[in-house]
């Protein structure tokens, strides 16, 4: 993949790259928030997988409305380690590894996600993702694109 070979949209704050190939499209949301933060959308026919969630609350309206403008559908997220930023698309799948999980309620997302509260204050959403579906070893398909997943990334809660 050319990392350079991409759509620029320039967002209020943040910045998407969207690479083109062809039946599949990866939105790289640029976040510009304080900690630099990146979500990927992966579309297929208009529904989309999205990676991450963006944990400001400005970035999930503005997250939101870009999915919306597009006719994008979320088909379902793959919640990160730190799985803060629950507002971001309620009623959207949510699918998480087990460590993700405890990692986020427990283990050091967790005390990145009180850290990001305490020092951002009212801006980040601390609320933690709940999921829907816990995710081992294997494949899964979200918004028709299977992605798997190896041991080593169930070993770093991805």
């Amino acid at each position: 993949m050319n990392k350079n070979t991409y759509e620029t949209v320039k967002l209020n704050k943040g910045e998407m790259h969207v690479y083109d190939f062809g039946a599949v499209k990866l939105h790289a949301y640029q976040t510009n928030d304080p900690i630099d933060d990146e979500v990927f959308l992966v579309e297929k026919a208009g529904r989309a997988a999205v990676i991450e969630s963006p944990c400001f609350r400005d970035n999930i309206a503005e997250l939101t409305a870009y999915l919306k403008d597009r006719a994008l559908e979320p088909a379902g997220m793959l919640v990160a380690y730190h799985g803060a930023g629950a507002s971001f698309l309620p009623g959207v799948p949510r699918y998480a590894t087990e460590n993700a999980v405890d990692y986020s309620a427990r283990g050091g997302g967790r005390a990145l996600i009180d850290g990001f509260a305490a020092a951002f204050g009212d801006a980040f959403d601390p609320t933690i993702h709940a999921a829907d579906h816990i995710l081992s070893e294997g494949r899964v398909t979200v918004g028709g694109i299977d992605f798997g997943l190896q041991a080593w990334a169930l070993i770093f809660g991805i």
